[in-house]
């Protein structure tokens, strides 16, 4: 009993009432108690950290909201500003678009970062010039792929920022452009292929972003395009093999090569690497296989397990829903790999939005499903196992 307790107070189990009803909002805390708790989300301390989060997850949504706001905009800790945004953004208020409008001009980079990615997920037309007018001022190396992602969600019906992140594939540092041409390839940027095949040709670090980007936005273009390429890096050589199955081309084959390259002991490091992210990419357009041949390299190749577990986690946050059905459909053993797998690569991702994003899509599963069902006692599962 006392070693519970003890676990209790460092968060390293779920309070009571989240056990029995993992996402369920606790009783409305006092007001001390949630103020306390928001002050701890910068604490040095993880576990205390960990707890606060889980405990104002948890609270009433009429109390935790005005109280995460308020952190959100003036909290005098910075970080618990950042952390507080991102609670925020699981609880799906409605008042938070108008916030968000408020911080894409905030002083905090990853307040910023926070609110570009939220507007990546909700596009928000009446900020298309605003967007636009930041794309000439934000340098933030962690903010400015958040900004160029939220422009691209907006792009399929506007023409004056189609023009502006065409612009930018062949402009400043290849780090920023490979988060355009990430960005341009999950948004299916039909009209910035041209700019994305001439940086295919182009031996270098981007050449495996370019090819990735074509096979994601697919159409003829993109496809004659793949079928010219001859030659590259060694990333762009697997990648060019996702490309084609993302194009429906030989996909079965293009998932049994890369399994060969990534499972080979005299692969080059860089090859090796190059076909787990293929097989990741692959895996986040839900296909099955990609992702069953990732939890076997893992499996069955020790040394590669961290860095499975992250593309694993990868696919998780991109496809939230998808991946919380194949572990539902999963055997026990299987099911346990990936839950592990999930939470090792969680731990090493910096993807605070992202992974609270996926918080929301599991507790709203939990919600969704009948008292006492396996989809519900999944959702718990995973909610406590991933410290949520």
């Amino acid at each position: 009993m006392l070693l519970t307790l003890l676990l209790l107070l460092v968060g390293l189990l779920p309070e009571p009432r989240a056990q029995a009803q993992a996402g369920a909002p606790a009783a409305d805390a006092a007001p001390s108690d949630l103020k306390q708790n928001i002050a701890n989300l910068s604490s040095l301390d993880f576990p205390v950290r960990m707890h606060a989060a889980r405990l104002v997850r948890r609270t009433a949504e009429s109390q935790a909201v005005p109280a995460l706001v308020e952190a959100a905009r003036r909290h005098p800790d910075e970080y618990v500003r950042y952390r507080a945004l991102v609670l925020l953004t699981a609880f799906n208020d409605r008042g938070t678009r108008d916030l968000m409008r408020e911080l894409i001009r905030d002083r905090n980079d990853r307040v910023r970062e926070v609110a570009y990615r939220w507007l990546e997920r909700n596009p928000d037309p009446q900020l298309t010039a605003s967007l636009l007018a930041s794309l000439t001022t934000e340098q933030s190396e962690f903010v400015r792929p958040a900004l160029v992602a939220a422009l691209a969600a907006l792009a399929p019906t506007d023409m004056t920022v189609q023009r502006a992140m065409t612009n930018e594939v062949p402009r400043g540092l290849d780090f920023f452009r490979s988060a355009v041409i990430e960005a341009l390839g999950r948004h299916r940027g039909v009209y910035a292929v041209e700019s994305i095949v001439a940086t295919s040709r182009l031996d270098g670090p981007l050449q495996d972003d370019a090819l990735l980007a074509l096979g994601r936005i697919g159409g003829t273009r993109a496809v004659d395009a793949l079928g010219e390429f001859t030659k590259g890096t060694p990333e762009a050589a697997e990648m060019i093999r996702a490309a084609r199955c993302l194009v429906a081309e030989k996909c079965a084959e293009s998932i049994a090569a890369l399994v060969a390259a990534a499972s080979s002991e005299e692969g080059r490091p860089s090859t090796i690497g190059g076909a787990i992210d293929a097989l990741e990419a692959v895996a986040q357009s839900r296909n099955e296989a990609a992702l069953s041949a990732l939890i076997t390299l893992g499996v069955k190749r020790n040394a590669l397990r961290e860095r499975v577990a992250v593309s694993v986690a990868s696919v998780a946050l991109r496809q939230p829903d998808w991946v919380v059905e194949r572990i539902a459909a999963a055997d026990a053993s299987t099911r346990e790999t990936i839950i592990t797998m999930l939470k090792d690569g969680f731990d090493s991702l910096d993807e605070d939005f992202n992974e609270e994003q996926f918080f929301a899509a599991v507790r709203a599963g939990y919600w969704r499903a009948a008292d006492g069902s396996a989809e519900r006692t999944l959702a718990a599962t995973l909610i406590q196992r991933l410290e949520f």
